[in-house]
């Protein structure tokens, strides 16, 4: 589908800055300069074409509560399928691809925090007959968002979520108010002039106290951001790696920085490493229109940080790809 230019500064005005009132659309036909109507018809369209996949709240899994970490099964070829739809079954899995590496099954798994994420691991690498694992959480989270420019000149008031928006465990503490709040908010709002009405009956509260508890969620890090998420290669951005750097322990801060930095990056962390197994410890995501685009941008890093033992991982077949849902 070929975007018209008021289609993507929609998109952008959906991804970045989301108004937090009660007609929001009102709000992005005011700043675009078209009717409230116009700016409902085309989000529908854009939904029922696959470029919006959905729009609602963002939360923070560990801000809110829980724990996830990124992990990856070493399993024969002609194994995949089987096995990743048995990671699949698990509820906690959001995401998992086949990558082109000797670990060849890349998952992200969220759990509340009283469970144990290493042993639901080793649960599913026991059903799986997986060959090995990497258990890789995040040791140091330089940036995370994602947030494609769709029109390319667009300044941008987002904001990056990084390791200084973290809380610490003990100062977690959500309320069941805010979590029957937490339950609502993570649905794909209904698109129509008052899309908070449905959501804020459902809590038996006013869309104001609603639309309050979402500006707070935000004020205090739970949330990261209400937005739209985007199906990205149908908005353009065909193409993402997965990058994997060596860097020197004592260049980790220098080298995560550097790195986050490029707009193309929308993720970066920092992960353990198992000596003489695996020695990668910043990994990146980086999305672009092709995979010659992505290239250019892994060889500046590597250029700007001077790290030249690297890797990327390129997503070769997508298992699953969901949203976590929160306190269900």
């Amino acid at each position: 589908m070929e975007l018209e230019f008021t289609d993507r500064k929609i998109l952008n005005a959906l991804q970045t800055n989301f108004p937090i009132s009660i007609r929001p659309f009102l709000e992005i036909a005011n700043y675009i300069g078209i009717s409230e109507q116009e700016v409902i018809n085309r989000i529908l369209e854009l939904k029922e074409n696959k470029i919006i996949r959905q729009i609602s709240a963002i939360f923070d899994s560990h801000n809110i509560g829980y724990k996830s970490t990124l992990a990856a099964f070493k399993v024969s070829d002609d194994m995949t399928d089987f096995v990743a739809n048995i990671i699949n079954s698990h509820n906690g899995v959001s995401h998992n691809y086949l990558r082109n590496n000797e670990y060849n099954i890349w998952f992200t798994i969220t759990l509340p925090s009283e469970q144990k994420l290493e042993d639901e691991i080793e649960t599913l690498s026991i059903q799986s007959n997986a060959l090995d694992y990497l258990i890789l959480p995040t040791l140091r989270l330089f940036k995370i968002g994602v947030n494609f420019d769709m029109t390319g000149g667009e300044t941008s008031s987002f904001k990056f979520f990084s390791h200084d928006d973290f809380k610490n465990d003990s100062d977690i503490k959500i309320t069941d108010f805010e979590k029957a709040c937490i339950r609502e908010l993570q649905k794909d709002i209904e698109i129509k002039p008052e899309p908070f009405e449905d959501l804020s009956t459902n809590l038996g509260i006013t869309q104001e106290k609603l639309l309050d508890t979402i500006k707070d969620f935000i004020s205090d890090k739970k949330m990261r951001r209400f937005a739209c998420v985007l199906y990205h290669q149908k908005a353009g951005f065909s193409y993402n790696a997965m990058g994997i750097w060596k860097s020197p322990q004592e260049e980790v801060e220098k080298n995560g920085k550097i790195m986050s930095s490029l707009k193309e990056v929308s993720h970066c962390y920092l992960r353990p490493v198992y000596p003489r197994k695996w020695e990668y410890n910043i990994f990146t995501m980086v999305h672009s229109k092709s995979k010659e685009e992505a290239c250019i941008v892994m060889n500046k890093i590597s250029l700007l940080t001077g790290i030249k033992d690297f890797d990327t991982l390129e997503s070769t077949k997508e298992f699953k790809k969901v949203r976590v849902k929160y306190y269900v």
